[in-house]
């Protein structure tokens, strides 16, 4: 509940931002074309490419293109509003980069606009080299509006929306039209060999893109990627996951991963995921193929959000490890544990935090549980509540989502887990709610039975969680007198 509270929250402040950025153009629009700004101040990059698809406008970035004109109009407008906006800040020494944040709705010539929580970055427009072959530095100089469009990723991304009058600028003379007919590519005037390797993250951007709008990749753009894709090393683990995060929340990660193989880009990001091909399922209980295809299957089904569709890729990542071949059949005992110990160094290797490290591990490390509980010829109150204790009940959820999605990846699929959930929902309203300790803790059992601190103590434990198990099974409620009574008789 919490979860979806700081999710509820946290997009409710997007929605805000966005409005708030609108406003803010709405404003510059109304500002600049009365300063010497006009006709050299453009909003640039997803912004103008979201709001020529039709779809919220986020992130409002804005070039000028004059020497030092991000910092001169930051402080021009902190100047019009110093009470409204905070002091312009540098991002970075070096880079021509300024940010300003409104604090506050403003009101400019009798109108008011609802500019508060906006936070806008300004740069000059720049043309920039790659000077070290093993890193993404560059280094940047003043450039006019065209040398700034050549520098930049995709043609999508190339579109200019001059704040004086609103006109959008077309400097490629093809990004519109490629935005229209959905296709990656390159600026027409540069070199798409040099765009990947000075900067090879643009190879995880296109991936991300293709992955967000289902757009058209030619094949020789495909082929550019594929020359350059061990450029992909020197990109910080931090910044590929960045990109692969924004895909997870979206749920479009089974896409994403596809297109990483075509490219040659996963065995790089992810070669754990790259040896799961060709790993040979026993085709009587997994008729879909190898363990690679059955991964997709499940992040197919899988719920977007970064916990759950990294779980899904990683849930079968012990196989490959885990395999064994007796006679004709094909087993992999234990593939969970092992999964869950790689899961987990491929996510501190790409560098997610503790808690998605935790909460994953978890999920990966117990996706076969409710498997088991089915195999054990249908679900018993007893074992679906040693399963809630084992799990968690916090994850109980999480993991059903799993597990859900990986008997639906399965060909032939049996999906067992809304009954289990139904199970389940009769279990957590029962009387006697499903607890990690029992009635009696270790203190309580050695006064009753005369025991000092030792395996005793644990095998008393141990019978009598069997033993509340039981009575709650049955729909009593366990006491501690009836407790003390059941251990005093038979232990």
């Amino acid at each position: 509940m919490q979860g979806i509270v700081k999710e509820l929250l946290r997009t409710a402040k997007m929605l805000l931002g966005t409005v708030a950025e609108k406003e803010t153009e709405r404003l510059f629009q109304k500002l600049i074309p009365r300063t010497i700004f006009r006709g050299k101040v453009f909003s640039v990059g997803g912004y103008v490419r979201d709001e020529a698809l039709g779809l919220d406008s986020k992130d409002l970035d804005v070039v000028v293109e004059m020497r030092d004109g991000a910092e001169k109009l930051t402080k021009f407008i902190y100047s019009e509003f110093p009470g409204d906006i905070s002091r312009p800040r540098q991002m970075g020494a070096g880079y021509p980069i300024w940010q300003i944040t409104f604090k506050d709705d403003v009101t400019y010539q009798g109108k008011d606009y609802k500019t508060k929580g906006a936070v806008i970055e300004f740069a000059d427009t720049q043309k920039e080299s790659f000077p070290d072959e093993d890193s993404r530095q560059r280094e940047t100089e003043f450039g006019t509006l065209d040398e700034d469009v050549k520098r930049r990723d995709f043609t999508v991304n190339m579109l200019m929306k001059d704040l004086s009058t609103g006109e959008v600028k077309d400097l490629t003379g093809v990004s519109m039209s490629d935005l229209e007919k959905g296709v990656l590519r390159g600026h027409p005037g540069v070199d798409f060999n040099k765009i990947l390797n000075d900067d090879p993250l643009r190879m995880i951007r296109l991936v991300r893109f293709q992955a967000k709008y289902g757009w058209k990749v030619p094949l020789e753009i495909l082929k550019i990627v594929k020359a350059n894709a061990s450029r992909i090393q020197i990109v910080s683990e931090e910044r590929i996951r960045d990109e692969l995060e924004k895909v997870m929340k979206l749920g479009k990660l089974r896409t994403a991963i596809k297109l990483m193989k075509v490219v040659g880009l996963l065995p790089y990001v992810f070669p754990e995921i790259q040896e799961m091909v060709g790993v040979k399922h026993d085709s009587r209980a997994h008729k879909e193929g190898d363990v690679f295809k059955h991964t997709m299957l499940v992040l197919q089904n899988a719920k977007p959000g970064v916990m759950n569709q990294l779980a899904a890729l990683l849930h079968d990542v012990g196989k490959p490890q885990s395999r064994e071949e007796i006679g004709e059949k094909i087993q992999f005992l234990g593939h969970e544990t092992v999964g869950a110990e790689m899961a987990e160094a491929i996510m501190r290797r790409l560098k997610f935090d503790r808690q998605t490290i935790t909460t994953v591990r978890k999920m990966v490390e117990n996706h076969m549980r409710p498997h088991v509980l089915q195999g054990k010829g249908g679900f018993t109150q007893k074992a679906i509540r040693r399963f809630i204790r084992k799990v968690g009940e916090e994850l109980v959820d999480s993991v059903l989502d799993l597990a859900e999605a990986d008997a639906l990846g399965n060909i032939p699929s049996e999906n067992y887990i809304p009954d289990l959930r139904r199970e389940i929902e009769k279990i957590q309203s029962a009387p006697a709610p499903v607890s990690a300790k029992t009635i009696l803790d270790g203190k309580e059992i050695m006064e009753l039975l005369g025991l000092t601190p030792g395996p005793d103590v644990g095998k008393a434990l141990q019978m009598l969680q069997e033993w509340e198990d039981d009575v709650a099974s049955s729909g009593g409620v366990p006491t501690k007198e009836d407790a003390k009574e059941y251990l005093s008789e038979n232990f």
